[in-house]
């Protein structure tokens, strides 16, 4: 799986937001593909590239798809945890 938690990192050092993205010459719906590490065509990851100057390997990176399957649903189990206590603290 390849993710984009390096890009993450660029734009927040940059005070950058992801729509920020949208300078590139990319479509609005771009950004939120990165986010959600959605599979990207070169054409798209070069325009990132060229906006930031920056290489392919500074905005993305090769995690097996078991490892990030098992980081995926242990994150969808502690986003779940805090609506619960979110619901509980509601209610109190």
């Amino acid at each position: 799986m390849i993710v984009y938690k390096k890009l993450e990192k660029i734009l927040q050092d940059r005070n950058m937001q992801w729509k920020s993205l949208c300078n590139a010459g990319i479509s609005v719906n771009m950004p939120a593909k990165f986010s959600k590490n959605k599979p990207m065509n070169t054409d798209i990851i070069n325009k990132v590239c060229e906006y930031l100057h920056v290489q392919p390997s500074e905005i993305m990176e090769w995690i097996p798809d078991a490892e990030y399957n098992k980081a995926n649903e242990e994150k969808q189990a502690i986003e779940a945890q805090i609506a619960e206590l979110q619901a509980k603290l509601k209610n109190m």
